[in-house]
C-alpha cells in the first residue's frame, strides 16, 4: 500500500471513531434525560467523551494536512474506489457494531468496562486501530458468554475477512442470517466478502445477497456502493451502477465519499454517452 493509501485507512477509522463517539454523546444525552444516569456519573462519562473527541479530530486534521502534503495532482481512480470500500465497510457496517448488544433498557450504569456493550465497543475501538489479536480475544469473550450475539458476530466476521478466513467469516455471517434471514448488514457483508473471491459461482451468489440486501432498502449506502462496484467493474453494466451510486449519495454518504462517487457517476454517465 502507498504512503497516501495507509494515511488513507489511518483517517477512515479515525473519523468512524469520532463517529462513533459522537452517537455515544447522544445516546448519553438520552440517558440522563430518562433518569438512568445520576448527575455524576453523567459528566463522568461525558467529560471522558467530549476529550477523546478532541484527541481523535486533532489526530485527523493532523492527518488530512500529511495527505496533501504527499498526494499527486491526479490520483488514480483506484485510491478513490479503496477509499469507498474502507469507508463503506467501517462507515456502514461497522458503526452498527457498536450499538449492536444494547438491549432495550439496558443502560451504561454500574460496571461500565464489564457490560456487553462496553465490551463490544472495546473490541471494535481495538479493530479500528488495527490491533486485531486483541479485538479478537475480546469478542472471543463476548461470544463465550452470549454465542448468538449479532454483533460480536459480525464483527468476528470482519476479523476473519481481515485474516483472509474467509470461510470463517461467511460461517459467522451464516449463523447471524440464521436467525434473522434478511439482516442487512450480514447479507451486505456477506456479498462483499463473495464477489471478491475469483469464482462466477461464488459472484453469482454474492450479487444475490447485496440484491436481497437492496430489495429490503436499506437506510445506509454500504449495498448500494457494493453493488455499484460490481455492475461497474465486473458486470460492466454502467447504467446500473450509476443509479446504485446515485442511490447511495441520497443516504448521506461522508463528504469524501459523497465527492468520489458524483465523480464516479459523471464518469460513467460521459462515458454512456460516447456509446450512443
Amino acid at each position: 500500500m502507498t504512503a497516501s493509501g495507509r494515511r488513507i485507512d489511518q483517517l477512515a477509522r479515525l473519523e468512524e471513531e469520532r463517529s462513533f463517539l459522537l452517537h455515544s454523546l447522544d445516546d448519553l444525552d438520552a440517558e440522563i434525560r430518562n433518569g438512568d444516569l445520576d448527575e455524576h456519573e453523567y459528566l463522568t462519562i461525558r467529560n471522558d467523551y467530549i476529550a477523546r473527541v478532541a484527541a481523535v479530530s486533532k489526530r485527523i486534521a493532523e492527518g488530512a494536512e500529511s495527505l496533501e502534503a504527499i498526494a499527486s495532482p491526479q490520483k488514480s481512480k483506484f485510491v478513490y474506489l479503496a477509499l469507498i470500500v474502507i469507508l463503506g465497510l467501517l462507515a456502514g457496517i461497522l458503526v452498527a457494531q457498536y450499538s449492536g448488544l444494547r438491549q432495550p433498557g439496558e443502560t451504561i450504569t454500574g460496571e461500565i468496562e464489564q457490560s456487553p456493550r462496553a465490551l463490544l465497543a472495546e473490541a471494535e475501538n481495538f479493530f479500528l486501530q488495527g490491533e486485531f489479536d486483541s479485538s479478537r480475544l475480546v469478542v472471543e469473550e463476548i461470544l463465550r458468554d452470549t454465542p448468538d450475539s449479532f454483533g460480536a458476530l459480525l464483527l468476528s466476521a470482519r476479523l476473519h475477512e481481515e485474516a483472509q478466513e474467509i470461510l470463517e467469516a461467511i460461517r459467522q455471517l451464516d449463523q447471524i442470517l440464521k436467525n434473522d434471514v434478511d439482516n442487512l448488514d450480514a447479507l451486505t457483508l456477506r456479498g462483499w466478502i463473495l464477489v471478491r473471491i475469483d469464482s462466477p459461482e461464488l459472484l453469482a451468489e454474492g450479487v444475490r445477497n447485496l440484491d436481497r440486501a437492496i430489495e429490503n432498502k436499506p437506510k445506509k449506502f454500504d449495498a448500494y456502493v457494493f453493488r455499484g462496484y460490481v455492475a461497474r467493474y465486473l458486470e460492466k453494466d454502467l447504467e446500473r451502477a450509476v443509479l446504485m451510486y446515485e442511490t447511495a449519495l441520497s443516504l448521506d454518504p461522508p463528504p469524501a465519499m459523497a465527492d468520489q462517487l458524483r465523480l464516479f457517476v459523471t464518469e460513467m454517465n460521459n462515458e454512456v454517452g460516447m456509446r450512443s
